[in-house]
């Protein structure tokens, strides 16, 4: 759509111009980039403001509607090589874990948050994907997880589910609590005595077992039933009790199935580097790690599983488990 492709092409050229905050710089109307006019500075410019993975991968020559990222990539370069003779100083520093994270991701989904607000009118161009949009910006982590799954690639009803309704960047379970908060789709919200959806027996009986305050069965429903089902709601609302830690309400009676035979030294699944990374730290007890794999991790994926569960150790929240284990007397 129009709006979301103006929304890329902005971010795109704010990418070319990190870095650059101090200086005055304003876009031509020039002619159309070929292969023969542009420095290999200003390819590699082009490169990176289009999240190709280096400029052997450009495409000349431009589409109209990014020729403009053209003209700021001359300028750009144009300063790096200015008056003072000095290139642009190499960023050295070493990065945080989130900024990591976001080195990682699209620029549209990590400025989401500064872009969109919960109270946003939907796109209006699917209207499937428009009701999810309205319940997720109401505060349903389910609906802004189905969304998420649903949407296309580099659309506004990605980055809208992805920042939780315009909230913030974290796994939308995490941030959007209260009982019955994820009641998802199905219109009501849960509780103890909630009836179990019939459709999956095994998760039936998991079901009510959660119902009936087994944190163990509540776990097997978060690590086994299909994300953003109302099996997995049901499961991380601790049967309609809470968004919290459903092990310290309702006691902890023991490890589920699902984490039977795994371990927190178990080697990532080597798909993705940066998740490979993330599941390191998650299994070495960072609870932020944890937390950021299982907001970037795929759905339904070992990555999400291992980090939902804190690295195969039980699913509670990481930083009261990693600090519960810290303090723990340890067997001589």
């Amino acid at each position: 759509m129009a709006a979301s492709r103006r929304l890329l092409l902005t971010l795109a050229a704010a990418t070319l111009l990190l870095g650059c905050s101090g200086s005055d710089i304003s876009v031509a109307d020039g002619g159309t980039a070929s292969e023969s006019d542009l420095t290999a500075c200003e390819r590699d410019r082009l490169a990176a403001a289009l999240g190709l993975i280096d400029a052997a991968e450009l495409s000349l020559p431009l589409e109209p509607a990014d020729e403009p990222l053209a003209d700021i990539a001359r300028d750009i370069c144009a300063l790096d090589s200015g008056a003072s003779g000095s290139a642009a100083t190499p960023d050295t520093r070493v990065r945080t874990p989130a900024e990591e994270r976001d080195a990682a991701l699209p620029a549209a989904l990590v400025r989401a948050p500064a872009l969109f607000d919960p109270s946003d009118a939907p796109p209006g161009t699917d209207e499937a994907l428009d009701e999810l949009w309205v319940v997720c910006g109401q505060g349903s982590a389910a609906a802004c997880n189905a969304l998420l799954f649903e949407s296309p690639a580099g659309s506004d009803y990605e980055a809208f589910a992805f920042s939780c309704g315009g909230r913030e960047n974290l796994h939308c379970n995490v941030l959007l609590g209260g009982p019955g908060a994820d009641a998802g789709l199905l219109g009501v919200e849960f509780d103890p005595a909630s009836p179990a959806p019939g459709n999956i027996p095994e998760l039936d009986g998991w079901w009510t077992a959660c119902g009936e305050a087994s944190s163990r069965a509540c776990a097997q429903l978060v690590l086994s039933a299909p994300g953003g089902s109302a099996y997995a709601s049901f499961g991380w609302t601790c049967g309609g009790r809470t968004r919290g830690d459903c092990a310290l309400l309702v006691g902890n009676d023991g490890a589920p199935p699902a984490l039977a035979g795994r371990t927190p030294h178990d080697p990532p699944p080597g798909n993705d580097e940066y998740l490979d990374q993330l599941w390191e730290r998650c299994g070495a007890a960072d609870a932020t790690a944890c937390r950021d794999l299982a907001t970037f991790g795929p759905p339904g994926s070992d990555y999400e599983r291992y980090a939902l569960s804190c690295g195969w150790r039980a699913v509670r929240a990481c930083a009261r488990l990693f600090a519960e284990l810290a303090t723990a007397p340890t067997d001589q």
